[in-house]
């Protein structure tokens, strides 16, 4: 069962920084998931929300932003002022930090309103060298359909919230057709989901799990992975 900090280790740092990276890294964590947004100027900026109010010191759009604009904003006084230096990271810096430290699951929040984003996230990850251990996952399947189309040797996820935790199995083959992995939210899973996830060569991802029983649970269920802001809740024998 691997384990992925959601937005770095979030529960420590403020989410999608360097400061939460890296404590990801000390914790022990498999995977660092995080968020990325188109920039005014074509870069990919590493933030969940498409406004910069929430995490920064700053107002507005990601999109009304250059990167260089971006990175003088405080993304981190908003957790803690131990962090007020801390600032939005570009995606070619943490790749360029981790690709060979960890893996990276990379989230496209909406291709919709951020046209041309899969090839700018495909073209930068295949500068990089294709790795097994970069993941792109999104609620948009679309977004995950163009980027097999263009890459198809990047591993892929669909986010999904499954009705009553029930995934049809036509959807699930339709699925299987374009990406690798299956990202449920925790509450929605149960063994026949994930049996069901299996049986069609996908893999079975759980999110966010901040509890310790809960990811033991899923993990008697064969989770694959689950994605936490505590990675330290579920260190594995023998690792750091």
């Amino acid at each position: 069962m691997h384990i992925i900090a959601h937005r770095g280790a979030s529960g420590y740092a403020p989410e999608n920084t360097f400061a939460a990276f890296e404590k990801a890294c000390e914790l022990g964590a498999d995977f660092i998931e995080l968020d990325v947004q188109l920039t005014k100027d074509g870069r990919l900026a590493v933030i969940h929300d498409d406004r910069v109010d929430r995490t920064t010191n700053g107002a507005g759009f990601v999109r009304q932003f250059t990167m260089s604009e971006l990175e003088k904003l405080d993304a981190g006084s908003w957790f803690s002022p131990a962090f007020k230096d801390e600032n939005i990271p570009i995606l070619d810096e943490v790749l360029e930090k981790y690709h060979k430290k960890t893996g990276l699951l990379i989230e496209i929040k909406s291709s919709k309103t951020q046209p041309g984003i899969e090839n700018v996230i495909g073209k930068l990850i295949s500068s990089f060298g294709f790795s097994m251990k970069t993941i792109v996952q999104s609620f948009d399947a679309g977004a995950i359909k163009t980027m097999h189309k263009l890459y198809p040797a990047i591993p892929a996820a669909v986010l999904i919230r499954p009705r009553f935790g029930m995934v049809p199995r036509g959807q699930l083959r339709h699925i299987a057709s374009f990406a690798d992995y299956v990202s449920v939210k925790h509450t929605r899973l149960s063994p026949f989901l994930i049996n069901a996830i299996h049986s069609h060569d996908l893999k079975a991802l759980a999110w966010t799990v901040n509890g310790q029983k809960t990811g033991r649970r899923l993990e008697s269920w064969k989770i694959d992975g689950i994605i936490t802001d505590y990675p330290d809740y579920f260190k594995k024998e023998g690792k750091a």
